[in-house]
């Protein structure tokens, strides 16, 4: 998510009391996997879109279990 200005070691604030909409970074499971990424919600379809561009995005299939944690608020960097 480094194109979210999230890295590698970064704590993430997650606020669950947020309705899930288009453009929210998320975490989420995913098929009994979690993520964390970019909601995107056109119609009746469902991507989770990563913003490094090493990962391609995840169409939610039929038959996928996606279950969504939370919304991403903000994140704490350790500068050490």
């Amino acid at each position: 998510m480094q194109g979210a200005g999230i890295f590698d070691g970064d704590l993430a604030v997650v606020d669950r009391s947020i309705e899930p909409a288009h453009g929210h970074v998320v975490v989420a499971l995913l098929n009994n996997e979690p993520l964390c990424k970019r909601l995107c919600v056109s119609g009746r379809e469902v991507i989770l879109l990563s913003e490094n561009p090493k990962y391609p995005p995840r169409y939610i299939l039929e038959g996928d279990e996606l279950t969504i944690w939370g919304i991403v608020t903000s994140t704490v960097r350790n500068h050490v």
